[in-house]
């Protein structure tokens, strides 16, 4: 509540300077005879959308200094940690014990009616007879409850015996994920920000690639794609999504060889950032093999 209400003082005070502001810039210039009264200008659209971003780029600056409420993202998202986490560690312990030679992927998804969840699940069906083959354990856990992980394994094709549930991301608090940008009035406008590419880095470019493909796909191809899930997940919103405190939450991925050594982990930074090399999200399963 004291964040909103920062944020609501802060924006009031912030549009009353713009409209001063603007009204000070329009006199300079109109002294300067660059504009005359009732008549609009090349000079006075312009003079209009400097002084409009110039007051909102710095009025952005200014409030993130002083309320520190939207933060950035994760400063390193690959191989954040060194060995399992301890509240990692406890939630596997429910799991049966790997075979030799065996791994295991753990990702932690976002909320279940976010695209991040959704891609990555799609991912990981296209390339479901290649893990199983590997020997690659696959588990998921996700935000959302019994109605929404039904929804989310119909939809995806994803098995409901490997997703687990966390209705208020319990795991990913305890490993303290990525929680999105604060501030900006609730959970919708804190998305809405991360959409802008606020506090969440990479979201933008990963946005443009689904339309123009990045090389990797067709044009609009991936922009289909995110179109219709889109389309599935509004369509049943409120099943995808229970609890609407968790949209800005973000997930986590952990491979695990069968001694319990963290072969690979990698820290969502942000929305559309779930994988380090997003046109090949399991790219990393090549490497650790590699690697191992």
């Amino acid at each position: 509540m004291t964040g909103n209400l920062q944020a609501i003082g802060f924006l009031f005070s912030w549009v009353l300077l713009w409209c001063l502001g603007g009204v000070a810039f329009d006199s300079v210039l109109a002294r300067a005879g660059l504009l005359s009264p009732g008549n609009t200008t090349v000079i006075g659209v312009l003079s209009f959308l400097v002084w409009t971003a110039a007051i909102s780029l710095g009025g952005w600056a200014l409030f993130n200094r002083i309320t520190g409420l939207s933060k950035a993202g994760p400063q390193q998202q690959e191989d954040c940690w060194s060995a399992i986490p301890t509240e990692l560690e406890q939630w596997l312990g429910q799991l049966d014990p790997l075979a030799q030679g065996q791994q295991r992927l753990v990702v932690l998804l976002s909320q279940l009616g976010d695209f991040d969840s959704v891609e990555y699940a799609q991912a990981l069906m296209h390339h479901w007879s290649e893990l199983h083959i590997q020997g690659i354990d696959v588990r998921a856990v996700g935000i959302g409850d019994s109605g929404s992980g039904e929804r989310f394994c119909q939809y995806t094709g994803f098995p409901a015996e490997r997703l687990s549930l966390e209705p208020e991301a319990l795991l990913h608090r305890q490993l303290g994920l990525y929680s999105g940008v604060e501030g900006f009035g609730g959970p919708w406008p804190n998305l809405l920000a991360m959409c802008a590419g606020i506090g969440s880095p990479g979201t933008l470019r990963e946005v443009l690639r689904g339309y123009h493909g990045g090389g990797k796909a067709l044009p609009f191809w991936i922009a289909s794609i995110r179109l219709r899930n889109m389309i599935e997940v509004l369509g049943h919103w409120s099943t995808y999504v229970p609890d609407e405190r968790w949209m800005t939450q973000r997930g986590a991925t952990f491979l695990i060889n069968d001694q319990s050594e963290l072969l690979y982990s990698w820290k969502d930074p942000g929305l559309l950032g779930f994988s380090a090399t997003m046109s090949e999200p399991l790219s990393f399963l090549k490497r650790t093999t590699v690697d191992s």
